[in-house]
C-alpha cells in the first residue's frame, strides 16, 4: 500500500462530490467540499441533519466512494482504490465509533473488541489477541465488564467497548459519527474525555461529526457544513505537544499470499462458528433438514443392500449352475395354455437328459399338489413335494434335524417326509421336535424322519417353508396319485427289483411338474442347456416348427434379473432420500437468506472495521458448510441407528454400507456450498455504508 508517513497532511479531500441517484432523482450531498488533516489534530465536523457530514464521513472512512474529486491518505489517492485495498485501510489505519454503538448481540464486550483482529492481514493467535482486547478494555475503563454482553452494558459502557474495538489496531485515524449522540451530558463527557485523551497521549488522528457544539468544543479545529458545502473552518485552539512516546505509524507491508490465505482461513473458521453458536436453536432446526437426509439416505441404502443380499442369499441356495425345465405351451382341444395348464415333462425325459447329456452332473425331479397334513388335532394345508433322493441337495436344502430321503427310501416307496419349519411350527409348536411322529398327509400316513432348515421368505414373498417332501415314488403310488394315464399300476410296484439309477421300475414313468438339471460347473450352463434342449426335442417327438411344449430356465439369469432389481430398487430408495436432502438444503438456503437480512447491519460493521468482501463471502459459506457438515454427522449416527432399528424391531435384511455414510457426508457438505453461496455472495455484494444504514 503506497502511503507515506512523510505525507505534510495525513488526509486531504480535493473538491469532493457526491450524488445519489434516487430512480429518476439525483440528490446532491457533497459538492466541492476540499480540507486537510495534520496528523495528530482533532477535527470536529458540524452541521444540521442533511448537511452532508455523515456522507463526508462515509467517504473518509472508506466505506463510500465520491461521485467526483480526490480523497488522499497520507499522499495517496484512494478514491479509486479496489475493494480489497480500501479494506486493508479500513482494518490498518482507520478506527470507526459509532453513533449506535454497533456491537454484536449474544457476544461479550472482549469478543467484540477483539473482532478487528479477525480481519487484519497480519497472524495473531487467539492468545495474542486475547491480551490485546483485554489491554484495549482496560485503557476505556471497562477491565471488569470483559464478560458481559452489550445487552447487560449501559450506553455509556457499550460505547466504551465500541471505542476499545476502534483503537485495538492502533489507527492512524479515528472517525467518530455522533459518538455521543445517544448518551446523556456527563457519560458524553466521559467518552470525549477518552477521545482527547487517545488524541493527546497516542496521537491517534480525530475526526469526530457532531451537532452539538459542547461535544465540538473538545476539538482543535471545527469545520460547520451546509447543504453540502463548507460554510466556515475555525481553529479554536493552537496545536497541543503530544506525547513524544506516541507511536509512529508505518507503511504496512503486505504477508506472503501463502500466509494471507492461511490467515483468512483461519479467521472465517472461527468467525463461522462463532455465528453459529451464538444461534444455537436456529442452528438446530437449520441444520434437522440435513440430518433427516442423510439418515434417511443411510438407512434407505442399507434397506436396499440387505435386500440385495438377501436375494443373493436365495439364489445361492439353489445355485448358480442350476437349470430348471418346466411344461412349456400345450394344446388340449385346440386351447392353447401355458405353464400350469398340463405337464409335459416324464421321468424318461429326466433319465435321457442324465444319459446322453455331457455337461449335466446329476438330474433331479418332483411332483407336487396342495394337500392337508394332520398331526393328532392340528391340521394345515401345504404344498406336497414328491422329490428324488438328490433333490434337496441339488437344490441346497439343508437338514436341520433327523435325515434325508435316501434312494433306499426312493426305491422302496417308504412312507417318510420331511417337513418345513412353518409346517413343524403349525402342526408341532415352537419347542416340539417333530422327527419320529406320525402324521396324516391326504389321510396317508407317513413318518417324519427330518425337519428341513429355515430358508425364509422368496423374492416373491412366498414362504419357502411351508413344504413337505416325501419320496417321489410314494407320492406318485400312494399320496398324490399322479402316474402317466397311459401306464398301469401293479399292486406289488415296490417290490419290482430297481431297473435304472433314479430307483423307478420302468412301468411306472409318470408325469412329473419340473426336472431340476445341474451343470458340471457355472461356466457349462449354456452347454447344458443347449443339450437339454436337443434332447428333450427328440424325446417329444418337435418338428423345427414345433412350439416348444417345455422351458429351460437359467438360474443364473433369474439371479441377475433378482440383483438388478434390487439394485433399481435401492438407487430408487436413495434418490428419494436425496430429495429429502435437498430439501434440507433449501432450508439451509432459506435460513441464510434471512440471517443475511437480520445480520445486514453487522455485515456492514465486519466490513468497516476491514473485512473484504471474498472473507465475508467465505464466512457466510463456511457458515452453511459447517451447518450442512454436522447435519450430516448428526445424520450418519442417526441413520445408522435407524437401521439397528429396521433390523432388530422390524426384522428387516439391512446391511450398512460406509459407501453410503462418505457419500451423504460429502453429499451434505456439497449442498451446503451449494445452497449457501447465493446467500453469501448477497452479503458480500453489500455496500458497506448502506448495509450500516439498514433498518
Amino acid at each position: 500500500m503506497p502511503l507515506s508517513p512523510a505525507s505534510p497532511s495525513i488526509l486531504e479531500v480535493r473538491h469532493l462530490r457526491k450524488v445519489y441517484e434516487l430512480g429518476d432523482v439525483s440528490v446532491l450531498a457533497l459538492q466541492d467540499v476540499s480540507f486537510s488533516v495534520s496528523a495528530g489534530e482533532f477535527l470536529a465536523i458540524m452541521g444540521s441533519s442533511g448537511s452532508g457530514k455523515s456522507t463526508l464521513m462515509g467517504i473518509l472512512g472508506c466505506l463510500d466512494r465520491p461521485t467526483s474529486g480526490e480523497y488522499r491518505l497520507q499522499g495517496c489517492d484512494v478514491s479509486h482504490l479496489a475493494e480489497p485495498e480500501l479494506a486493508h485501510l479500513r482494518s490498518e489505519w482507520i478506527g470507526f465509533v459509532f453513533q449506535t454503538f454497533n456491537l454484536l448481540p449474544r457476544t461479550t464486550a472482549l469478543e467484540n473488541t477483539m473482532l478487528p483482529l479477525f480481519y487484519g492481514l497480519r497472524s495473531e493467535q487467539a492468545p495474542d489477541r486475547t491480551t490485546r482486547a483485554r489491554e484495549a478494555l482496560a485503557a476505556v475503563g471497562m477491565a471488569e465488564r470483559l464478560q458481559n454482553t452489550p445487552g447487560q452494558l449501559s450506553g455509556g459502557q457499550q460505547q466504551r467497548v465500541a471505542i476499545a474495538r476502534a483503537l485495538i489496531r492502533h489507527p492512524t485515524v479515528l472517525l467518530a459519527d455522533e459518538p455521543t449522540g445517544n448518551l446523556d451530558t456527563k457519560t458524553a463527557h466521559e467518552i470525549m474525555d477518552i477521545l482527547v485523551r487517545m488524541n493527546r497521549e497516542q496521537g491517534v488522528t480525530v475526526i469526530l461529526v457532531t451537532h452539538d457544539s459542547g461535544i465540538a468544543a473538545f476539538a482543535d479545529r471545527i469545520i460547520t457544513m451546509r447543504d453540502g458545502l463548507i460554510i466556515s473552518d475555525a481553529q479554536q485552539r493552537s496545536a497541543v505537544p503530544r506525547d513524544n512516546k506516541a507511536p509512529i505509524r508505518r507503511q504496512m507491508a503486505r504477508p506472503a499470499a501463502s500466509a494471507v490465505s492461511s490467515h483468512i482461513n483461519t479467521m472465517v473458521l472461527g468467525v463461522a462458528f462463532q455465528a453459529i453458536t451464538r444461534n444455537i436453536m436456529r442452528s438446530a432446526l437449520t441444520m434437522l433438514g440435513v440430518f433427516i437426509g442423510v439418515a434417511a439416505l443411510i438407512a434407505m441404502v442399507a434397506v436396499g443392500r440387505g435386500a440385495n443380499l438377501a436375494v443373493q442369499k436365495q439364489i445361492a441356495s439353489l445355485g448358480t449352475n442350476l437349470m430348471v425345465v418346466v411344461p412349456g405351451t400345450v394344446t388340449t382341444s385346440g386351447v392353447r395354455g401355458g405353464f400350469g395348464s398340463a405337464s409335459t415333462l416324464r421321468v424318461n425325459d429326466a433319465k435321457a437328459i442324465l444319459r446322453e447329456d455331457s455337461s449335466v452332473s446329476q438330474v433331479a425331479y418332483l411332483i407336487r399338489q396342495s394337500a392337508q397334513v394332520q398331526y393328532r388335532d392340528q391340521n394345515w394345508t401345504t404344498s406336497i413335494q414328491g422329490v428324488t433322493a438328490n433333490y434337496p441337495p441339488a437344490t441346497n436344502w439343508q437338514i436341520a434335524e433327523g435325515r434325508s430321503i435316501t434312494e433306499a427310501d426312493e426305491n422302496s416307496g417308504a412312507s417318510v417326509a420331511l417337513l418345513g419349519q412353518s409346517v413343524s411350527q403349525q402342526l408341532f409348536g415352537g419347542n416340539s421336535n417333530p422327527v419320529g411322529a406320525r402324521i396324516l398327509i391326504k389321510g396317508v400316513p407317513v413318518q417324519v424322519i427330518g425337519l428341513l432348515a429355515a430358508k425364509g421368505q422368496s423374492t416373491y414373498g412366498q414362504d419357502q417353508d411351508d413344504i413337505v417332501m416325501i419320496p417321489f415314488t410314494t407320492a406318485e403310488r400312494r399320496v398324490l396319485g399322479v402316474a402317466a394315464p397311459s401306464q398301469s399300476i401293479d399292486a406289488n410296484w415296490a417290490y419290482l427289483p430297481p431297473a435304472n439309477p433314479f430307483g423307478i421300475p420302468p412301468r411306472l414313468t409318470g408325469l412329473v411338474n419340473q426336472i431340476y438339471v445341474q451343470a458340471d460347473a457355472p461356466s457349462d450352463v449354456q452347454s447344458a442347456i443347449k443339450q437339454v434342449t436337443a434332447t428333450l426335442t427328440r424325446q417329444h417327438h418337435l418338428k423345427p416348427n414345433d412350439v416348444p411344449d417345455f422351458a429351460v430356465r437359467n438360474l443364473s439369469q433369474i439371479a441377475s434379473t433378482a440383483e438388478s432389481s434390487s439394485h433399481v430398487m435401492a438407487l430408487l430408495l436413495a434418490i428419494v432420500a436425496s430429495i429429502s436432502l435437498l430439501v434440507g438444503g433449501i432450508g439451509i438456503m432459506n435460513i441464510l437468506l434471512v440471517s443475511v437480512t437480520e445480520r445486514t447491519r453487522e455485515i456492514g460493521l465486519r466490513m468497516a472495521i476491514g473485512a473484504q468482501r471474498r472473507q465475508v463471502l467465505m464466512q457466510f459459506l463456511v457458515e452453511a458448510v459447517l451447518l450442512s457438515g454436522f447435519g450430516g454427522v448428526a445424520g450418519i449416527f442417526g441413520g445408522s441407528l435407524v437401521t439397528q432399528l429396521l433390523s432388530s424391531i422390524g426384522h428387516w435384511p439391512t446391511m450398512l454400507a460406509p459407501s453410503s455414510m462418505i457419500g451423504g457426508f460429502l453429499f451434505s457438505g456439497a449442498v451446503g456450498v451449494f445452497f449457501g453461496f447465493y446467500p453469501a455472495r448477497k452479503a458480500a455484494a453489500l455496500n458497506p455504508i448502506d448495509a450500516l444504514r439498514f433498518e
